[in-house]
């Protein structure tokens, strides 16, 4: 267990009877540890550097029941680096800023904590920033601010330019001990028309940041975008369900091995995927590059679409040469223009919906197999990492139950169609508590704001199952109730389309909503603590 991932010399190093064994490091392959914690050695999608990535072997199981359409049932399980936008780190003053970043790199910290919570730590915080006993994460958790803190190192936290902690970070992200204390001569900015520029490098290399878009901007219709730490991650994601599931309640004993989390749940739902392709539509597909997985999915072959606009030879052809638009697509769909080109016929385009009364439809369709069947390489890695960590046999299934309920809602502000009003429904926060009245107040109507599939504010009926279940509602709206209570989950809400009637964000809360529950221990992601702390206000 003694274990060792060295980034630079791109090797694994442990000790095994006495004797010392080695494993070189090499991309496109995933290391499990015997407690089931995965690493991989994965190229920076923005630069040429290459970082380690680790993965928790024990998931967060999100379930999206009673999701309205458009309420990002999908959507949750797609990767955020959809939504992610890779820029420069700028800086005002190079001088300037570089001195108040030394400030905040040799300042002493021994005093930070509160005499109470001070005693508690087990490393001493009088660490140094740079030192290699303190991480990326400590040197994070150091500059935000907490309740353990004294006034005093708060307020010096609160007077720290978010522009210059984030340069501290991408110092303390690629700062090498060979280095010593000359860690500023590592890092400049170029010389434009005489001037100082402000794009910050790293032995002449750009160093790339990370800018998270979460929605629109209200008043000019720009991206909304914030920056995201240096360490920052996505979640490795497993699609579950999708449309159709089918679940069962059972006692928390009656599954073996699960760890402590689980604890708090007197009894644990388990749900199992009822479908072998989902009927997918991929709202952000007209956007050329950005939907990855559908770019993906419609370059393949055999693939069933509805709603594309049909793509003959000519108009083919002039999209492969308009730049500005073929450019930015993903590799797949760039090589399928092209076949498509080669080989005549009809063919499709993701980013073109089809025309209907001179109009783009916002109702394209397609069947997508399940990605855990198109990818069973992501479910086994899952699977095999948690069996390690629960120490379960080969014989034993290994079973993921539900760890949160979080229901989609769709939001829109009042519109107006061929002179109908639209009724506006823009009252969910992005992310929703209810207790069970009220939750069941919910399900019984599913009410929905406009989506695609809609024509404006409305119900889709009890726990929107009308389309696809025959069971009359009463007897489904019972055994939810019930699972409910037995099981102790909170009745959360996730919001799509819109926050309010005037910042529209589309699918980027659904993206974003599991990468944040997934880094919440079950108590922190409690109703109650959420409440207790003001989280959801």
């Amino acid at each position: 267990e003694d274990i060792e991932v060295d980034l630079y010399a791109q090797a694994a190093t442990w000790t095994k009877g006495g004797v010392k064994q080695s494993l070189r490091i090499l991309p496109g392959h995933e290391y499990l540890h015997p407690s089931g914690y995965k690493i991989r050695l994965q190229k920076h999608p923005a630069s040429t550097a290459y970082k380690l990535i680790g993965t928790a072997a024990e998931g967060t199981f999100c379930h999206k029941p009673s999701t309205v359409s458009g309420g990002g049932k999908s959507e949750i399980s797609k990767s955020l680096n959809d939504a992610v936008i890779y820029g420069a780190i700028y800086i005002s003053d190079f001088e300037t800023d570089m001195k108040m970043v030394r400030d905040i790199i040799e300042r002493d910290y021994s005093n930070c904590f509160k005499p109470d919570y001070g005693k508690l730590q087990v490393r001493s915080p009088s660490r140094k920033i740079l030192s290699m006993d303190r991480s990326l994460g400590s040197v994070v958790k150091l500059l935000t601010p907490k309740n353990e803190y004294t006034k005093e190192h708060l307020d010096f936290i609160q007077s720290i330019p978010y522009r210059i902690s984030s340069i501290v970070f991408a110092i303390k992200r690629f700062y090498r001990p060979a280095w010593g204390d000359d860690w500023l001569s590592h890092f400049s900015v170029d010389i434009v028309n005489g001037a100082k520029g402000h794009e910050l490098k790293l032995d002449g290399r750009k160093l790339a940041g990370s800018y998270l878009r979460v929605g629109h901007d209200h008043v000019n219709g720009g991206w909304r975008t914030f920056k995201l730490r240096q360490d920052f991650i996505s979640a490795d994601k497993v699609q579950m369900e999708d449309d159709i599931t089918a679940s069962v309640v059972v006692p928390r004993e009656r599954i073996k091995g699960l760890p402590e989390d689980y604890s708090m749940f007197p009894s644990l739902k388990i749900s199992q995927n009822c479908e072998w392709r989902l009927f997918q539509r991929p709202d952000d597909a007209i956007y050329p590059g950005f939907d990855k997985q559908t770019e993906d999915d419609l370059s393949g072959e055999q693939i069933f679409v509805s709603n594309f606009k049909p793509v003959f030879n000519e108009e083919m052809k002039d999209l492969s040469e308009r730049v500005d638009f073929f450019e930015i697509f993903t590799d797949p769909m760039k090589k399928h223009m092209r076949r498509c080109l080669k080989e005549g016929g009809v063919n499709i385009c993701s980013a073109k919906p089809r025309i209907w009364h001179g109009e783009v439809t916002k109702n394209p369709r397609y069947l997508q197999v399940r990605p855990d069947v198109a990818r069973p390489r992501d479910k086994y890695l899952a699977q095999l990492g948690t069996r390690l960590y629960r120490k379960l046999p080969t014989t034993d299934p290994c079973v993921f139950p539900v760890a949160s309920v979080i229901g989609g809602r769709r939001n829109n502000p009042p519109d107006e169609i061929n002179g109908v009003k639209i009724l506006p429904l823009c009252v969910f926060n992005p992310i929703h508590y209810q207790e069970i009245p009220e939750l069941f107040i919910d399900y019984v109507c599913s009410v929905t704001g406009k989506s695609p599939s809609t024509t404006g504010a409305g119900s889709e009926g009890a726990l929107t199952k009308g389309p696809f279940n025959a069971i009359n509602a009463t007897a489904d709206l019972n055994n939810a109730l019930v699972s409910m209570i037995l099981t102790g989950y909170g009745g959360f809400s996730s919001a799509a389309g819109y926050i309010g009637p005037n910042y529209k964000v589309d699918h980027d809360l659904s993206l974003l909503i599991p990468e944040v529950w997934c880094r919440m221990n079950p108590e922190e992601r409690s109703p109650e603590n959420l409440i207790k702390s003001g989280a959801l206000e």
